[in-house]
C-alpha cells in the first residue's frame, strides 16, 4: 500500500468519524430539547384542584405545593363567624383539572372587618336606593327608623343609635339603621299664588288651615 493510499484511507475514516460524531451530538441535542420542553410544560400532566375552603391559608398553600401547584393570597374578605386567615374562596373551583405549576389565588378571612367610607345618603336618595347601596358595600341593614317627613326619603344613617356622618369609616358588615320619612303628613297648597293659606292633610283626609306668613 502506497503512502498516498494510506493517507486517503486515514482521512476518510477521520471524516466519517467526525460526521458520525456530529450526527450523534445533533440527535442527543434534539432528544434533550424535546425531553426538557416536555418537562417544562408538563405535557399531558393534570392535577385535580382540592377543596380549600375552611382551611387556614398556610396549610392550604402547603397542600397545593405538595401537589405541584402554587397558592397565593390574592384578596381578603370578612366573615364574622370564621377565624382569621381561613380560606373563604379559591380562584379555581375544587375538582378542576389543571397543569402542574398552576397558580391558585386564595381569598382569606381578615382578622377584622375592613373600614368602608359611608356614602352620602342623607337627603340624597330614597330608602330603597340607600338599602341597595349599603348592602352592595358589604353592610347589613336593620329595619328602618321612621320620622316625620317625606315618605321613604333618607334623613340619616345610624350605627347602634349613633348618627353617622357622610364619609365616616365604618367596619364592613356593621348593622346600619336608615332613618327615613314616614310620610304621614303631606303639604298641600291651595293653588293661590299669594299662598295666603297652607293646608296640611293627613292620610284620613282631615285638614286644617294655617295662616301663612305675610309677605
Amino acid at each position: 500500500m502506497t503512502a498516498n493510499k494510506s493517507q486517503r484511507k486515514i482521512s476518510s475514516r477521520f471524516v466519517a468519524g467526525n460526521c458520525l460524531g456530529m450526527a450523534a451530538v445533533a440527535f442527543l441535542f434534539t432528544v434533550g430539547t424535546l425531553v426538557g420542553l416536555n418537562f417544562y410544560t408538563h405535557h399531558g400532566e393534570e392535577i385535580e384542584v382540592p377543596a380549600l375552603s375552611g382551611m387556614d391559608a398556610r396549610s392550604a398553600m402547603k397542600k397545593l405545593e405538595s401537589m405541584g401547584l402554587e397558592g397565593v393570597v390574592g384578596d381578603t374578605g370578612y366573615v364574622a363567624r370564621e377565624a382569621a386567615d381561613v380560606v373563604l374562596e379559591q380562584s379555581i373551583a375544587p375538582g378542576a383539572r389543571v397543569k402542574a405549576g398552576r397558580i391558585v389565588r386564595l381569598t382569606v378571612n381578615a382578622g377584622r372587618a375592613r373600614p368602608i367610607a359611608l356614602p352620602d345618603l342623607a337627603g340624597n336618595c330614597s330608602l330603597r336606593e340607600a338599602v341597595l347601596k349599603l348592602q352592595s358595600l358589604g353592610f347589613r341593614t336593620t329595619p328602618p327608623e321612621y320620622v316625620p317627613g317625606d315618605r321613604d326619603w333618607v334623613y340619616a344613617v345610624k350605627l347602634r343609635g349613633r348618627t353617622l356622618a357622610s364619609g365616616e369609616k365604618v367596619p364592613a358588615g356593621s348593622p346600619l339603621t336608615i332613618v327615613a320619612g314616614e310620610g304621614e303628613q303631606e303639604e298641600i297648597f291651595n293653588g293661590d299664588d299669594s299662598l295666603d293659606f297652607v293646608i296640611f292633610g293627613d292620610e284620613e283626609g282631615e285638614a286644617s288651615e294655617i295662616m301663612a306668613d305675610e309677605f
